[in-house]
């Protein structure tokens, strides 16, 4: 009976945001014509208009210079439109959008205002598996390199090619633990990504909202990249453990 009212108080919660983020939208004319006029033409239902508040509020507020964006759609026009806001404030900025499949690259390119096209970059790839730790992903293998200071994870498609296995999506791993700039960004709503994410990083560097449904950067740099300390873990458990009980064992500290 519990769950049942909580889930029902979460939808209700969740509604109410995103009524107000469509508030906050209309609020720039321009920006809600052209979003309006975006969705018109994908005839898209599975928009969560709170997503693109979030990610206009994000790039306003933290003014990057360059975005990685893996997954682009109506999400790319409303980041550029940011992007051509902050560069009036004298703060420019520019996307660099990934894709794996032609037609879904050809549409959002078609589809992107041309007043807003210098602010992206598209590029296609096919996705490739990697590693960190434990911990198996997918990616776009053909990143262009660049000091990416955000990143928005909405692909790709988060399956291995190798055996099809559930996967998470490794982009973020990947840029971050070659970067020498601290990176932000947002994470739409993939549970596996967050997870890993939250398990190299930590829940203070990764926030995930359950009422938003989105997983929120702060600042990271390689280092905060979390290392397995089994070898410690192991003398740990020896000196505090009962050797005949259950043993908890952690990976990461």
């Amino acid at each position: 009976m519990f769950s049942k009212i909580k889930l029902k108080t979460v939808k209700i919660i969740r509604k109410i945001q995103r009524r107000q983020a469509l508030n906050k939208l209309r609020q720039d004319p321009k920006l809600w014509k052209e979003i309006s006029e975006y969705m018109q033409k994908t005839q898209s239902t599975g928009v969560s208009w709170s997503d693109f508040w979030e990610l206009y509020s994000a790039i306003r507020t933290q003014k990057p210079k360059h975005i990685l964006e893996c997954g682009p759609g109506a999400s790319t026009m409303v980041m550029a439109y940011a992007l051509m806001e902050n560069e009036k404030e004298g703060f420019p900025g520019r996307i660099t959008a990934m894709e794996e499949m032609q037609e879904y690259l050809d549409m959002s390119i078609e589809l992107l205002p041309d007043f807003l096209k210098k602010y992206v970059e598209y590029h296609l790839s096919p996705r490739v598996d990697d590693t960190y730790e434990i911990y198996r992903g997918v990616r776009y293998r053909d990143v262009p390199q660049a000091d990416y200071d955000f990143i928005f994870v909405d692909g790709p498609h988060h399956r291995s090619l190798l055996d099809d296995a559930f996967c998470f999506d490794f982009d973020f791993i990947h840029i971050l633990r070659n970067s020498k700039v601290p990176i932000s960004g947002l994470v739409d709503y993939r549970l596996s990504s967050s997870y890993v994410l939250q398990t190299l990083l930590g829940t203070e560097k990764i926030e995930f909202n359950m009422l938003k449904e989105l997983a929120y950067i702060k600042p990271v740099v390689a280092s905060d990249l979390k290392k397995m300390t089994l070898e410690k873990n192991t003398k740990d458990m020896l000196s505090s453990s009962s050797l005949f009980g259950n043993t908890k064992i952690e990976l990461y500290k």
